[in-house]
């Protein structure tokens, strides 16, 4: 969830991204330490009080039959990313459909049929 206020009363982190799968700050450091500073040394439950959570995205619960070893690596990758393996499988079809235009799409055909001629021709090379 994301805290917003009305803009009179200064800027709030509203970023809903804590941590990045990728290792990386969802904010430069420095404009980190500011912030930690900023609401170390202020008094910000006035501002809470004027303010509303709204989800920044609204979610729906849908289940997936997946095979238990798969489950298994979620896992372990998402622990290794700091993450719940639910929300890996987010950022994995998030990114697969982000990355998957009609051009990468036929590519990834072309490549395939290379790959299953070229097979093909090294199992069974024809002779002249």
């Amino acid at each position: 969830m994301i805290m917003t206020t009305s803009a009179s009363h200064g800027t709030t982190p509203t970023d809903p991204q804590l941590s990045k799968a990728d290792g990386e700050l969802p904010r430069p450091a420095a404009e980190l330490d500011e912030l930690a500073r900023y609401y170390d040394t202020h008094d910000t439950s006035s501002e809470m009080e004027q303010s509303h959570w709204v989800d920044p995205r609204p979610m729906r619960t849908t289940s997936l039959r997946l095979p238990a070893d798969l489950i298994d690596e979620l896992k372990e990758r998402a622990q290794e990313q700091g993450l719940r393996y639910t929300a890996l499988v987010r950022i994995i079809i998030e990114n697969a459909l982000r990355d998957s235009t009609p051009e990468t799409t036929e590519l990834a055909k072309i490549n395939d049929r290379l790959a299953r001629i070229e097979d093909a021709l090294t199992r069974h090379p024809q002779s002249d």
